[in-house]
């Protein structure tokens, strides 16, 4: 008895997306440090915030101000025309989006401009806009959508020249850094890809207030000390300025003005 024949299923824009990330991230000697961390006061904090924002606006704050005092979290190798290393100004986030185009679930990146400055309510609007706003309505979704339309020898050159030759481009294009997360779902990832200098994620919040925060860093670029000093620097963060932001994202509606005497009764 034959078996059934299979069928050929075409790349979709989205898959070409992540096999031109692969194609760079081959080689990059990805290191892992984790620290757990108790977020038992954000996450109360978090709960009573008005609106209430998503752990990812969270940790892509906190990630981009660690990087403000360990700068090697901001550090890129450059290989042409020499070797070396280009240290960015400041952080730009490249977050993963998983959205439905043409009937199928397809992975985009936005990037998040300087959040270690941006208010987390903004932070938080531009994922859920790049989460729920018409894919063609969201600018890096058509940029990407556009640039993965062209053959695949033209894609790669513009990520080489990003990659390896333009830091500018590499920042405003790419980003720094990169946060991805399938806390959501309840999962979390061990092991990632990545052609930018750090990866970072973090499992599901535990019901003791606990999280385990791991961050994956090119070892060419940097070390396991200041990799694990990030990751306190995060906790500090977390638990110092971001907690008062988010305590200070209480609703500010003022209660009801109780009708003056004589005020709301019923004629007789």
């Amino acid at each position: 008895m034959s078996l059934p024949r299979g069928r050929t299923v075409p790349l979709s824009r989205g898959r070409r997306f992540v096999l031109d990330v692969m194609h760079f991230a081959q080689g990059v000697p990805l290191v892992t440090v984790e620290r757990d961390v108790d977020v038992s006061a954000v996450a109360a904090a978090r709960s009573a915030a008005e609106p209430k924002p998503g752990w990812v606006p969270i940790f892509v704050k906190a990630f981009a101000r660690a990087a403000v005092v360990v700068p090697d979290l901001r550090r890129s190798l450059l290989t042409v025309p020499w070797t070396r290393l280009h240290e960015h100004a400041c952080s730009v986030a490249c977050l993963t989006v998983e959205r439905e185009v043409d009937g199928e679930q397809q992975v985009f990146v936005i990037q998040i401009r300087q959040p270690e400055d941006a208010p987390l309510a903004d932070i938080a609007e531009q994922i859920r806009k790049a989460k729920t706003a018409p894919v063609r309505e969201v600018a890096a979704f058509r940029r990407n959508l556009l640039l993965l339309g062209f053959p695949r020898p033209l894609r790669r050159l513009g990520w080489w020249l990003a990659l390896r030759v333009f830091p500018r481009w590499r920042m405003k294009y790419i980003g720094t850094f990169v946060v991805s997360s399938v806390a959501s779902l309840g999962a979390g990832t061990t092991a990632a890809l990545t052609p930018l200098t750090t990866y970072f994620t973090f499992d599901p919040v535990r019901p003791d207030g606990t999280v385990r925060l791991r961050l994956m860093f090119d070892h060419r670029v940097t070390d396991a000390g200041p990799a694990a000093r990030a990751l306190a620097e995060m906790e500090r963060a977390l638990n110092s300025a971001i907690l008062t932001e988010l305590r200070g994202m209480v609703s500010r509606t003022p209660p009801p003005t109780p009708p003056r005497s004589g005020e709301g009764r019923k004629p007789f």
